[in-house]
C-alpha cells in the first residue's frame, strides 16, 4: 500500500536565510510536511508495525510523530552520509557567499545527522565505506546506544532490465539524472563545459544527450556544440537501452551510483569519476572508464566512441558482472534477514 504526499522541497532563500537564525537544519526542515506526517500518523493508527524504515536521512524529521503512536524499532536506510556530500559541494563551490551558506549548512546538517542516531535501532547503508562513518560516530559519541548497523547495496531486477542494444556500437554520449540533486547539476555542468569541448575538438560530430527530471531554464540545447536536453523521461531503463556511452561525471557524494548500475545492468559502456565508483567495486577499463581530470575523461570518452569493439565488449564485461553482483532477490533477503534479527535482539 502506497500513500503519497506532495512537498515542495525546492531550495528557497528566504526560507534558508530564516533557518540560519533560527538554527534548525534547513536541509531537514524542507521535508517536514503536515499532510505527510499525517498519513504517517494515520498508519500507525491503522496499523501496529514491528519496524519503520526511514528512507533516507530526510525522512527522520518525521521521528517525533512516530514514536508518539508506534514503539516499532526505527531503522534508517541512509543513502549517503548526507553531510559528506554537501561538504564537497561546497569545496567546488567557485562563489564565496554561496560556499559560506552551504558550510553554515553542512555544519547543521553534520549536526543532525549524529543527533539522530540516539533515536535510531539500526541503520542500513548502501556501502562499506558510509557504513563506517556510521559505526564510528556511534562508538565515540553514543557509545551507549544499541543501533546496529548494515551494509545492504543497492539491487535491481538486471535479468529484466532492456538490453536490446548491448551488442550496439555508441553513436552518443549520454547523461541520465535528476538535476535538482547538486552533485548532478555540479558535474554535468563540468562536463558541458570543460569536457564536451574537448570530445568535439577530437570528434566533430559527436552528439551527447542530457535527459532527467528537474532541468530547468539553464539548460537548453546547442545543436551547433551536439548538445541535445531532453529532459524528463518516461522510462529511465528504455533511454538507457539506446547505442550511446553512459556519461557520470560527478565530484561529490557518497552512497552508490545507482545510474551506474542501471547503465550496467542495460550493458552500455560507461565514463566515470573515481567518485562516481563509489560503492561499486569495479575495475577500470574492464567495466567503465575512470577518468578524473577533463582531459582524461574527454579522451576515454572520445576512445569508447571510436572504437565500438572496444565499447560494446566493455558494456557486455558490465552487465555481467552486474548479473552476478547486483541482483535484487539477495539484497531483499539481506535486509529482511537484519530486520529479522533486530526485532527479535
Amino acid at each position: 500500500q502506497f500513500e503519497v504526499a506532495y512537498a515542495d522541497t525546492e531550495l528557497n532563500v528566504r526560507d534558508a536565510l530564516s533557518h540560519l537564525v533560527t538554527g534548525e537544519s534547513y536541509h531537514l526542515s524542507r521535508f517536514l510536511v503536515p499532510e505527510m506526517e499525517r498519513t504517517v500518523e494515520d498508519a500507525l493508527r491503522e496499523q501496529v508495525y514491528d519496524v519503520v524504515l526511514l528512507e533516507s536521512l530526510f525522512t527522520t524529521a518525521y521521528i517525533p510523530a512516530i514514536r508518539r503512536l508506534s514503539d516499532a524499532d526505527l531503522v534508517l536506510r541512509a543513502h549517503n552520509v548526507e553531510h559528506a556530500l554537501w561538504d564537497e559541494v561546497a569545496a567546488d563551490m567557485t562563489s564565496r557567499p554561496k560556499r559560506w551558506l552551504l558550510n553554515r549548512f553542512k555544519s547543521k546538517l553534520e549536526s543532525e545527522e549524529i543527533k539522530v542516531l540516539a533515536a535510531l535501532d539500526g541503520v542500513v547503508t548502501i556501502t562499506r565505506e558510509d557504513a563506517a562513518w556510521f559505526e564510528d560516530t556511534l562508538q565515540h559519541v553514543h557509545p551507549e546506544s544499541g543501533c546496529q548497523v548494515e551494509v545492504v547495496p543497492f539491487g535491481m531486477n538486471v535479468d529484466g532490465t532492456p538490453h536490446s542494444a548491448l551488442n550496439d556500437a555508441p553513436v552518443r554520449a549520454l547523461h541520465l539524472g535528476a538535476m535538482d540533486w547538486a552533485p548532478n547539476h555540479q558535474g554535468v555542468s563540468w562536463f558541458v563545459q570543460d569536457v564536451w569541448p574537448l570530445v568535439r575538438q577530437e570528434l566533430p560530430e559527436a552528439q551527447v544527450t542530457l535527459a532527467g527530471r528537474n532541468m530547468g531554464p539553464d539548460w537548453t540545447s546547442d545543436e551547433g556544440a551536439g548538445v541535445h536536453v531532453l529532459g524528463e523521461v518516461d522510462d529511465a531503463a528504455a533511454t538507457y537501452d539506446t547505442p550511446s556511452v553512459v556519461v557520470v561525471p560527478l565530484h561529490a557524494g557518497s552512497g552508490m551510483r545507482i545510474k551506474i548500475a542501471e547503465a550496467l545492468a542495460a550493458g552500455r559502456p560507461i565514463v566515470t569519476t573515481t567518485k562516481g565508483m563509489t560503492g561499486l567495486p569495479l575495475e577500470h577499463e574492464e567495466h567503465v572508464m575512470v577518468a578524473d581530470t577533463a582531459e582524461h575523461f574527454a579522451a576515454a570518452l572520445v576512445d569508447l566512441l571510436s572504437n565500438a569493439d572496444k565499447a560494446t565488449a566493455m558494456g557486455q564485461r558490465g552487465r555481467a558482472w552486474a548479473q552476478v553482483n547486483l541482483q535484487h532477490r539477495a539484497r531483499a533477503e539481506r535486509l529482511t534477514a537484519f530486520l529479522e534479527q533486530l526485532v527479535a535482539s
